[in-house]
């Protein structure tokens, strides 16, 4: 069987599996009640989609997210396709609404004027319409136009429109007032418009009574996705973040910064094998709190391929070696918001239900945990793969100076400015993380060490795919689909404990065998929505919900136990050097501990009150 005929049977199964979900509502509701709407049933398709897609990897993963962002667009939004459009609220029931508030002979009379006014929309026209369907026009159009949408936002609506039409006809009334020589039908005029007025104003307080909350408060909202919530997934503050990241990873291998600093970092580790080991592995980390996971270890394995010649064939020591590039660049991305994208995932969903995690704090519990995942690592490696080469100089593979040239300057002091601002707390400086990351991208830009050839070689895919998983958590947020979900389980009466245990052990399965992005993408939309509704059940405080979406967002990293699992392991594989069978024990002993670890780290921190 080819490619092509594989592709296209695993391209027939996603479609037909997701499909299916289309049928959500001829399966599920009943007469008596909707469990989920044609919207929903859309949103559960593309998040089928979305993970056969990324699972089976029918196309490259980035381009799968293009696809969930336009399906998105197309499907769900307010500006979809016509035959795809489905109301955003049932009208219906809110007309009722006013109907049984406003009284229908309201301003018959009184404001005929307001009946044969100008058509402000249609120059040259009347308003044939009664004021009472004016009003009710008003309210549509306002509901309409509004972006977030809630059941008090209705009433507001329904409400200011009503002050409103009391208001005009106040002024009218103060207009007539005004005239000089009042005639008897200006009289019998200015009484109605009061006398509407009045009135008005008393339906505008007849929507607060408790009967009419009540009725206002039980309108289900369909649907608040907007284009512009789709679209801005391209330019949220985290896609920044992770590009201000990207210009200074690309600027310091363009000035040769990583291989000094690597030069630097491993003088201290000696000629011993074991202890360079352990240096390989902490460069490589440090570097990946920074830089691409895959370009940090395919830079280190290109300097350690000529180290890898000198072992002898039976020298196990050479697996030791090969490994620890992909363990050192898969947890040091842990380290800092932009190591790798599921933290700037995790980090922007805890952003939109208002947990505060600055670069800095994310820092200071991400680092020490890399710090002794590392240790663990190191030592499992050399139980696992006994060295016996005696001795190994990498000075002769790293060679050369730091650059002094004045683009290269540049390069270094902004480096150093950019990650103090990040450590320093915003309260000292006035900026977020995500406003410092354009520090880099304005001054490499202007400055030309970043060129326009250096801008088509980035890692927009990553952003791409990264803008993927929060369009799918706009799409969940936005049809009400992760609410109705989460309203229907009582996730406020579940233990928070077994809840991080249980999402990230599944989190870790699912990054063992896809991307680590694309699992967080498809797993952190939830668990935010998770916490948000254990938040407000009070069963989670603030804390606790951290704790979830950063385990969760550890997890996703946590993954290497296959050569499949991330690109560093791949790679680290087809050097030849490390068996399957190998970097499978190793692997998997690394996420047990790592994920024990977590969960044992995070819930101490969240008890001593780190997270506030």
């Amino acid at each position: 069987m080819s490619s092509t005929q594989k592709t296209l049977i695993k391209l027939f199964i996603v479609l037909l599996l997701s499909g299916s979900a289309l049928f959500l509502p001829d399966l599920l509701n009943t007469p008596d009640k909707t469990l989920i709407n044609p919207i929903q049933a859309r949103v559960v398709a593309l998040f089928i989609f979305a993970a056969l897609m990324w699972i089976l990897e029918v196309i490259p993963i980035w381009t799968t997210s293009v696809a969930v962002i336009a399906l998105t667009l197309f499907a769900t939004s307010n500006q979809s396709l016509n035959f795809l459009k489905e109301e955003r609220f049932p009208m219906a029931e809110v007309l009722k609404v006013v109907d049984n508030v406003v009284k229908p002979e309201v301003c018959q009379t009184a404001v005929k004027k307001f009946i044969d006014a100008p058509d402000a929309e249609n120059p040259g026209q009347k308003i044939k319409e009664s004021p009472l369907q004016q009003l009710k026009a008003d309210i549509k159009t306002k509901l309409n136009k509004k972006g977030q949408l809630n059941n008090d936002d209705l009433y507001m609506v329904m409400s200011s429109s009503c002050m409103n039409y009391a208001d005009k006809c106040d002024k009218e009334a103060k207009k007539l007032e005004s005239k000089e020589n009042k005639t008897n039908e200006d009289n019998a005029l200015i009484a109605d418009y009061k006398a509407t007025a009045a009135e008005l104003h008393a339906a505008a307080n007849g929507f607060n009574d408790s009967a009419n909350r009540k009725a206002i408060k039980d309108i289900k909202i369909v649907n608040l996705t907007q284009q512009k919530s789709i679209f801005a997934t391209f330019a949220d503050p985290i896609i920044l973040l992770f590009l201000g990241g990207f210009f200074l990873a690309d600027a310091a291998t363009k000035y040769r910064l990583d291989i000094n600093l690597a030069r630097v970092l491993l003088k201290p580790f000696g000629t011993n094998p074991k202890y360079v080991l352990l240096g390989l592995m902490s460069v490589t980390a440090v570097f990946s709190m920074f830089m691409s996971n895959t370009a940090t270890a395919a830079m280190m394995l290109a300097l350690l391929t000529p180290v890898l010649a000198l072992f002898k064939p039976e020298d196990r020591g050479r697996a030791a070696f090969a490994l620890c590039i992909p363990v050192g660049a898969n947890v040091g991305g842990i380290g800092t918001p932009i190591g790798t994208p599921p933290n700037a995932i995790a980090l922007k969903f805890m952003q939109d239900i208002g947990l505060d995690v600055s670069f800095g704090k994310w820092m200071a519990f991400g680092i020490p945990f890399v710090i002794v995942m590392i240790l663990v690592a190191w030592f499992i490696l050399l139980k696992m793969f006994p060295i016996s080469q005696k001795s190994l100089d990498l000075s002769k593979e790293l060679k050369g100076t730091f650059l002094k040239t004045p683009k290269a300057i540049i390069v270094y002091i902004t480096f150093v400015v950019t990650i103090l601002m990040w450590v320093i707390p915003k309260e000292y400086h006035g900026l977020d993380s995500n406003s410092v990351a354009i520090i880099p991208i304005a001054v490499f830009s202007i400055t030309g060490v970043i060129t326009k050839k250096d801008l088509k070689s980035m890692s927009w895919d990553v952003l791409w795919l990264v803008a993927g998983g929060f369009a799918l958590g706009v799409a969940l947020s936005e049809t009400n689909l992760a609410k109705d979900m989460i309203n229907a389980i009582p996730f406020g009466t579940w233990d928070s404990t077994i809840l991080l245990i249980g999402a990230s052990c599944i989190c870790l399965f699912m990054a063992t065998f896809m991307s680590h992005t694309a699992t967080a993408a498809l797993l952190v939309p939830i668990l935010g929505g998770v916490a948000s509704a254990m938040l407000s059940a009070g069963s989670m405080d603030s804390a606790g919900a951290v704790v979830l979406l950063v385990t969760v967002a550890f997890a996703s990293s946590l993954g290497m136990a296959l050569p499949i699992s991330t690109p560093p392991n791949a790679m680290a594989y087809a050097t030849g050097h490390v068996e399957q069978k190998g970097m499978a024990i190793s692997g998997t002993i690394l996420c047990i501990l790592g994920l024990v670890i977590t969960i044992l780290m995070m819930v101490a921190l969240g008890s001593i009150g780190f997270f506030g």
